[in-house]
């Protein structure tokens, strides 16, 4: 009787060790999922920050030329 519990618990242990094992994989996986689109995540921002530099840079090439322009028509005080 002692032997079949002794078996009974061992093959509990051999399932677990296989559902721990299938787990880590499954883990491991979402784990790389998760890198890939925080790396695109990251990119997008790169390339939103690139463009509110550019249209932040062409706002103040406007609002130059806007000033200039008011200028030579006497106005801008």
């Amino acid at each position: 009787m002692n032997e079949n519990v002794e078996n009974l618990v061992l093959e509990q242990l051999r399932l677990i060790r296989l559902d721990i094992g299938g787990l880590k994989g499954d883990l491991d996986a979402f784990k790389e999922e998760v890198r890939t689109e925080f790396s695109d995540v990251r990119s997008d921002l790169l390339g939103q920050q690139t463009m509110l530099f550019g249209l932040a840079t062409v706002i103040g090439q406007i609002d130059q030329r806007v000033e200039r322009l008011e200028r030579k028509l006497g106005g801008g005080e």
